[in-house]
């Protein structure tokens, strides 16, 4: 007997070894589940590579470090952001690099429904200065909520990059390894398996162009686009022969929202996104167009109208990827189709190409001059006031426009001036001297600020505008080293401007005990003799009006969306509650699943939809139809779609909104962002907003294409009319043979009122799941993410590195042991394992009562 308790005893404490040791791997594996955990080095599984002098044995956010703001330590989505930092400066020795970039998703993403600007925040502390963004080295990826919160950190070594992306918050890295125009086919391939096929070209091109010199403000659009491209690259083209041929020649337009170009796009192509971007021609501010008209998608139109006339002219490109391809091929003998590896040096003569020689890059298809103002209201569309629409837009008509007769534009070239282009250290200097500037004016009327104040707010148009010629990222670090500000922590705000604007500052004050009690200090650089001028110095405003919500505290993801729309107004305010709505109705439920939103009813509001929803143009989910109100009734402001690419089908959903009202005399910026926090307590709400599916209706591709094109081609005549004309569901299908088809919803959710309570009350985020649904780099258009078949199969041309065989398992890279995917399938196998000793353990107690 005593024989029988002693194996029992040893079964059952070899069963606890293995839940134990398993459990404790899952902590590794899985911490993203529990963000809120301080990790330590016995749980990093790392390296243990030199860091900074300054950081103890312990990566904990408690570790002595003078850059760690003491009250973000207990923040879980700081310590993610911090500790993750911590762990990939021990794996790539920040300090021995020449240069270090991290590329995240943080700060657009939720865990656990809270937006993840304290990621950033982390980074920048744990980071100690290698990292900012005036060096333009903190790159914010586009994404939507719901994405996973992922950081990628990348080291240059000579001409040598290496990555550690870490997933989830995870501290152990998912890849590590080449990174750079060197990448052998296994390696490409390995990087597509662990990161998936659109993220590994997105950092790896971003990462790639960064090492090569590109300018940091295009830097920033490709993040915003989600990966560089031939597209992102040709478009930047354009707008350097436009402003080469026919620069701009005042604004047109609503006050706050007038532009020097309107643009004419065909959505479907990259170079879109240059247009949106470099040259403030947001959707939102009525200055851009796009429907889905023709085949050619690289082809873009540019008005530039005069006011004053009531006459403009219209310059159309395009670029011929073919073609400059073909060129590249015949310089360096390399076909950039061929692998990995050339498509990043194919990148790479890009780059040199637009720096040295942009308009070898594109084709000037026409010049013509004489648009009338009923032309112009043809090919935009013609509102009264704001957003009442009387004439749809047509878009890139060919056909109206080549039969207008319109005469030759004449080129206004004029001989290039030399200019000094200021050094990364007088730009920092100017966001010293202004910051100094404006502490010395507060202190002028009796308000002394002190370093790293919540109550000052830094608005500036730099890292948007240049000055001769060189972009401005480095005016911010200026500011944040005299008065502590960031972006992350909401009190440094560049604001979205075109690249030719001036480099303006507004420094705003609010008392903390009276937010009625402010004081704004503005000022600009003057070019001509590089002196800092006061433009205004008032208890108002003087170049921008985002001052007027920074006293009530919006989420930061709605006051990133309105520094890209560069203003709040009251047209815009609306377009963070249809986006919730759009996430509640719609959510994204696996990988395969991603946005298309359509506005029929375009104003202000869509700058904010379009970059909470991560869509775009050069996306190739976002359309601008812009009809007649008399298609929408006033209140159908939108189509949202969520599009299965594993599928070809979707669900689209006219989106109908009701804007709230609110008591005379209160602040309607104020109640609008505690709607946005899921506050509905304000005595001043008269009326709800209401948020309902005016349709939800099933789409196959056929039905897809012609909605995005305006359905002008059916009975109906708009997409409007003709959703409302489809049955709700599709008809049946043969079952899908793959795991990722997405069953559809069977509830009734068509014509139902669904009034909004304010905010993301109802919405289940997955607080960092592994779903996405950032078509951003599913669209590329580039050969790198085509180039994959022939690269791991080894059929690349003799150029190729000799390293792209599938030989042996490189040292160039470090996978994680059990990615964090995989640890449910070790907690089975473990199950498993605990479930059979026990059962040997019963059952031998059964047999010996037997005997």
């Amino acid at each position: 007997m005593k024989k029988h308790s002693v194996v029992i005893v040893m079964l059952l404490i070899l069963a606890l070894s293995l839940v134990t040791a398993v459990s404790a791997s899952e902590d590794i594996a899985g911490q993203t589940e529990d963000s809120s955990a301080v990790i330590s080095d016995s749980q990093l599984g790392v390296a243990d590579d030199a860091s900074h002098d300054n950081v103890g044995t312990s990566i904990s956010v408690y570790s002595a470090n003078s850059a760690v703001d003491d009250k973000l330590q207990g923040d879980s989505n700081y310590q993610l952001g911090y500790n993750v930092t911590m762990a990939a400066d021990k794996k790539l020795n920040f300090k021995s690099a020449d240069d270090v970039l991290v590329i995240t998703t943080a700060g657009l993403t939720r865990i656990n429904n809270v937006t993840t600007e304290n990621v950033l925040n982390g980074i920048l502390d744990a980071a100690d200065g290698y990292v900012s963004l005036g060096k333009g080295n903190l790159l914010t990826l586009s994404a939507i909520r719901t994405d996973p919160t992922n950081i990628a950190f990348i080291v240059k070594n000579g001409d040598k990059l290496t990555m550690a992306f870490y997933k989830n918050g995870e501290t152990t890295p998912l890849y590590y390894g080449n990174a750079g125009p060197e990448l052998s086919a296994k390696e490409w391939k390995k990087l597509q398996q662990l990161l998936g096929n659109d993220d590994a070209y997105s950092y790896i091109s971003i990462a790639n162009s960064w090492a090569n010199g590109i300018s940091k403000d295009i830097l920033m659009q490709a993040t915003y686009h989600g990966h560089v491209c031939t597209g992102l690259i040709s478009g930047q083209a354009m707008i350097q022969t436009l402003l080469k041929y026919y620069p701009p020649r005042g604004e047109s337009g609503l006050p706050l929202e007038n532009t020097a170009y309107y643009v004419i796009g065909v959505p479907g192509d990259s170079d879109d996104d240059a247009f949106t971007w470099t040259m403030d021609i947001t959707p939102g501010k009525r200055a851009y167009i796009g429907v889905d008209t023709m085949v050619d998608k690289s082809m873009t139109g540019f008005i530039r109208w005069n006011s004053t006339s009531n006459t403009g002219l219209i310059v159309i490109m395009s670029y011929d990827e073919a073609k400059i391809k073909e060129t590249f091929k015949s310089k360096t003998g390399l076909n950039p189709d061929a692998s990995a590896t050339n498509d990043l040096k194919y990148q790479n003569w890009l780059i040199k190409t637009l720096q040295d020689n942009p308009t070898s890059l594109v084709d000037v298809l026409y010049e013509l001059d004489g648009l009338s103002e009923d032309d112009l209201y043809y090919i935009m569309g013609q509102e009264v006031g704001k957003g009442n629409v009387i004439k749809s837009a047509h878009g890139l008509d060919m056909d109206y426009i080549l039969n207008l007769s319109l005469k030759k534009a004449t080129r206004e070239e004029q001989d290039a001036k030399q200019v000094t282009q200021l050094t990364p250290e007088q730009f920092k200097q100017i966001g010293v001297d202004a910051s100094n500037m404006a502490l010395d004016y507060f202190k002028s009327q009796g308000v002394v600020v002190e370093k790293d104040s919540p109550n000052l707010f830094a608005l500036t148009s730099a890292s948007y505008v240049r000055v001769n010629g060189t972009s401005s990222e480095m005016v911010l670090d200026g500011i944040t080293e005299v008065l502590g500000s960031r972006l992350s922590k909401k009190t440094l705000l560049p604001v979205h401007a075109s690249l030719w604007k001036d480099l303006v500052f507004d420094f705003y004050w609010i008392n903390s005990t009276n937010n009625k009690d402010t004081l704004s200090y503005s000022l600009a650089y003057d070019v001509s003799t590089g002196k800092l001028i006061e433009t205004g110095n008032t208890t108002g405003t003087a170049n921008y009006v985002i001052q007027n919500v920074l006293a009530y505290d919006p989420p930061y993801d709605v006051l990133v969306a309105w520094l890209f729309h560069n203003h709040v107004c009251g047209g815009s305010s609306p377009g963070y509650l249809i986006t919730d709505f759009i996430y509640d109705e719609l959510p994204i439920t696996n990988e395969n699943e991603s946005y298309i939103y359509i506005t029929t009813d375009d104003n202000c509001k869509d700058d904010i939809i379009s970059r909470l929803l991560g869509v775009s143009p050069g996306m190739e989910n976002y359309y601008n139809l812009r009809y007649n109100l008399t298609y929408t009734n006033g209140t159908n402001v939108g189509i949202a779609i969520k599009w299965n690419s594993a599928t070809n089908t979707g669900e689209a959903m006219i989106v109908y909104c009701e804007w709230p009202s609110f008591a005379k005399g209160s602040n309607s910026y104020e109640e609008y962002i505690r709607l946005y926090k899921g506050d509905t307590s304000s005595p001043n709400i008269v009326k709800m907003p209401v948020l309902k599916a005016t349709a939800k209706k099933e789409i196959d591709s056929d039905m897809l294409s012609q909605i995005v094109a305006g359905a002008t081609e059916t009975e109906q005549g708009n997409s409007i009319a003709y959703i409302m004309s489809l049955d709700d569901k599709l008809p049946e299908r043969p079952a899908q043979s793959t795991d990722n088809t997405q069953s559809q919803d069977d509830s009734e959710n068509t014509n139902s009122d669904v009034v909004v309570d304010g905010g993301s009350s109802s919405n289940s985020q997955n607080g960092g799941s592994s779903t996405s649904g950032r078509s951003a780099v599913g669209r590329s258009s580039s050969a790198l993410a085509r180039a994959t078949s022939a690269a791991s199969a080894a059929s690349a041309d003799s150029s190729d590195s000799p390293s792209d065989d599938d030989s042996s398992d490189s040292d160039a890279y470090e996978i994680s042991e059990k990615p964090a995917a995989k640890s449910a399938d070790n907690a089975i196998l473990v199950a498993i394992a605990a479930v059979c000793i026990l059962g040997a353990i019963l059952g031998y107690g059964y047999l010996k009562r037997k005997d």
